[in-house]
């Protein structure tokens, strides 16, 4: 049998990263962190529930040559759901929409080491 093509365009990597999310219409940050990661975008675990089609900012930190470093991307909500094993929390698969260039390049560059 022949796997099934990708979707997304990218392969997700399996990563837990801490992230922080701010939720529609507030300032302040909320703490989550990605379940798994790609080019293209992130699926993460967040402690309430968001509305698919919302637009969300994200901060997601990583470590690289040796240096903490973030990114901001702006993603759209694709899809949401309830964790199992935890009445509390949501997976939100998010496909970023607005990326500066320099932080797309990282974090290709990042993906690309910690998978080869």
């Amino acid at each position: 049998m022949l796997p099934l093509p990708e979707r997304r365009g990218a392969t997700r990597i399996p990563l837990r990263l801490p992230s922080k999310y701010y939720p529609l219409g507030k300032a302040t940050a909320r703490l989550c962190y990605t379940i798994n990661i790609c080019e293209t975008g992130v699926l993460l675990c967040l402690p309430e529930k968001v509305n698919v089609g919302n637009s969300l900012r994200v901060e997601i930190y990583y470590c690289f040559d040796f240096a903490l470093t973030s990114f901001e991307p702006m993603g759209k909500v694709v899809w949401v759901k309830k964790k199992k094993e935890a009445d509390s929390k949501y997976q939100v698969a998010l496909e970023f929409v607005e990326i500066v260039p320099a932080d797309s390049r990282n974090l290709k560059r990042f993906l690309r080491k910690i998978c080869f």
